[in-house]
C-alpha cells in the first residue's frame, strides 16, 4: 500500500507543478468566458455594422407603411436615433425606383434598401438588399417591425382602435416551462437541461484528456525503458494503478477549478454582460445536494478509471507513441458515440435510447450524470448502472494490469489477439 500510495503521489505532484497544467487550468476559465460573453458581443457588432437609420425604405402600398415602420424601428430597446429615410412611391413607378436605387446599394453609396409593394400588405412579403459582405442582423429587426406594423394593421382594418391594435401587435410570448420533480420541487427545463449537458461534456473532455496522459505517459515509459527499473521494485499492477489514481486526482482538481470558474460566470452573467454594455440576466443554477455530488463523484471515478485502464492496455502493447495514438481509436469511438446520442437523450430522458445507453458501461458515464440533471432516475436503473460499470471498471483494470505487466517490457514486435487474450487470462 506505501508503494500505491508512493506512485499516486509522484505522479500527482509531477504533473500539478507542470507548465502544462498550469497554462490549462487558466486556459480552461478564460475560454468559457470568452464562450459566455463573445457571442453576444460579436452579435451585437455585427448589428451595429449595419446602421437601420442608414436604410432606405421605399414604400410603395400607398398605405404609409414605410413610415410606421421607420417609427417602430425608432422606438424600444434597440431604437435606432434617427429613424431610416422613407420614400413613398406609387406601383407603377415601384420597379423603376427599386432598379435605380438598386444601382446605389451595388456601388455601395447606398447603406440598404427595403422594398415594400402591394405582395406585402397581401402576404407579407418584402425584399430586402444589401452590399455584398454586409451582416444581416438587421434583416430580424426589418422583419420584426414589418410583421408588427401589419398586424396592427390588419387589426385596424377589421374595425379595432388603433391604440388597441398598437398593444396586441407588440405582444411578446414566452413560456416559462419546468419540470416537476417527484419530491414536489420544481426546476426550470432550460436550466436543467443546460447543466445537465455541461456536466456531460465537462466529464467527456476531462475523460478524454486525462486518458490520453494515461496513453502517452505509458507509451512514454515503455519507449525510454523507464518502466524496466521502476518494475524492479514496484509490482505492474501498483505502478497502473497508482498511475491511473495519481493522473484522476489531477483531473479532479482541475475538473474542480473550471467547475467553480463556469458556475461563477453563469451566476454572475448579468452583472458582466451589464459592464459591456450587452443585455443579458444572470443563469439561475439548479440546487446541488449532497447525493448529487455522490453520484457525480462517482461516475466520474469508474469512468475515468474504465477509460484510462483501456488507454493504459493500448499503450502498452503499442511499439510507439505514434502506433498508440492509431490504436486508440476504438476506444475514442466509444466515448464519442455516446456524445453524439446525447441529443436524444435530452429531448426524451427516459426513453429506451437513455435508459439503455445510461446502463451500457461504456457510454453510462456520460449519459446517466446527463439524466440525473433532466429527470429522477429510478433508484433501480441507478444501482444496475453502478453495479455494471463497477464490475466492467475492476474487469478492465485487472485486464489491463496484466497486459501492462507482459507487454510493458515487450519491444520490437506487435502482440497479436490471442497472445493479448493470453495474458488477460493469465494468473497473477
Amino acid at each position: 500500500m506505501d508503494k500505491l500510495f508512493a506512485v499516486i503521489g509522484r505522479e500527482f505532484s509531477e504533473r500539478v507543478r507542470s507548465r502544462w497544467f498550469i497554462l490549462t487550468t487558466t486556459f480552461g476559465p478564460l475560454l468559457i468566458a470568452a464562450l459566455l460573453v463573445g457571442p453576444p458581443w460579436l452579435a451585437m457588432r455585427a448589428r451595429a455594422e449595419v446602421e437601420v437609420s442608414k436604410i432606405v425604405v421605399l414604400d410603395g402600398t400607398g398605405t404609409s407603411l414605410g413610415s410606421a415602420i421607420a417609427v417602430d424601428l425608432a422606438g424600444g430597446l434597440q431604437g435606432t436615433a434617427n429613424p431610416p429615410k422613407v420614400l413613398e412611391t406609387d406601383g407603377t413607378r415601384l420597379i423603376a425606383t427599386t432598379d435605380s436605387l438598386r444601382a446605389k446599394v451595388l456601388d455601395k453609396t447606398l447603406a440598404g434598401l427595403f422594398v415594400l409593394s402591394a405582395e406585402t400588405i397581401d402576404d407579407g412579403r418584402a425584399s430586402l438588399m444589401l452590399p455584398d459582405g454586409s451582416a444581416l442582423g438587421v434583416s430580424e429587426r426589418l422583419e420584426q417591425a414589418l410583421e408588427r406594423q401589419l398586424r396592427q394593421a390588419r387589426l385596424v382594418a377589421i374595425g379595432v382602435d388603433r391604440a388597441d391594435a398598437a398593444y396586441v401587435a407588440q405582444l411578446h410570448v414566452n413560456v416559462q416551462t419546468s419540470r416537476l420533480k417527484a419530491n414536489g420541487q420544481e426546476a426550470s427545463a432550460r436550466t436543467s437541461m443546460i447543466a445537465g449537458f455541461a456536466v456531460a461534456m465537462l466529464l467527456y473532455i476531462t475523460i478524454v484528456l486525462y486518458g490520453q496522459i494515461v496513453l502517452r505517459s505509458v507509451a512514454e515509459e515503455k519507449q525510454s525503458r523507464v518502466a524496466e527499473v521502476v518494475l524492479a521494485s514496484v509490482p505492474a499492477r501498483v505502478l497502473l494503478s497508482g498511475k491511473i489514481l495519481g493522473i484522476g486526482g489531477v483531473a479532479l482538481l482541475q475538473l474542480g477549478i473550471w467547475t467553480t470558474a463556469l458556475a461563477t460566470l453563469l451566476s454572475n452573467r448579468g452583472r458582466i454582460f451589464g459592464m459591456l454594455g450587452l443585455a443579458g440576466s444572470s443563469v439561475p443554477l439548479p440546487a446541488i445536494h449532497a447525493d448529487d455530488v455522490l453520484f457525480l463523484g462517482t461516475y466520474f471515478l469508474l469512468g475515468y478509471v474504465l477509460y484510462a485502464a483501456l488507454f493504459a492496455l493500448v499503450g502498452s502493447i503499442a511499439s510507439s507513441e505514434q502506433e498508440a495514438q492509431q490504436a486508440q481509436t476504438p476506444v475514442l469511438m466509444l466515448l464519442v458515440s455516446s456524445v453524439a446520442l446525447l441529443q436524444s437523450a435530452i429531448q426524451d430522458p427516459n426513453g429506451s435510447i437513455a435508459t439503455a445507453l445510461s446502463i451500457i458501461p461504456f457510454s453510462a458515464p456520460i449519459m446517466m450524470p446527463l439524466r440525473l440533471g433532466l429527470t429522477d432516475v429510478p433508484s433501480g436503473q441507478l444501482v444496475i448502472s453502478i453495479c455494471v460499470l463497477c464490475l466492467t471498471t475492476v474487469a478492465c483494470q485487472l485486464g489491463a494490469g496484466r497486459v501492462y505487466r507482459t507487454a510493458l517490457l515487450m519491444y520490437g514486435k506487435r502482440p497479436a489477439l490471442g497472445e493479448i487474450i493470453r495474458w488477460m487470462r493469465a494468473a497473477d
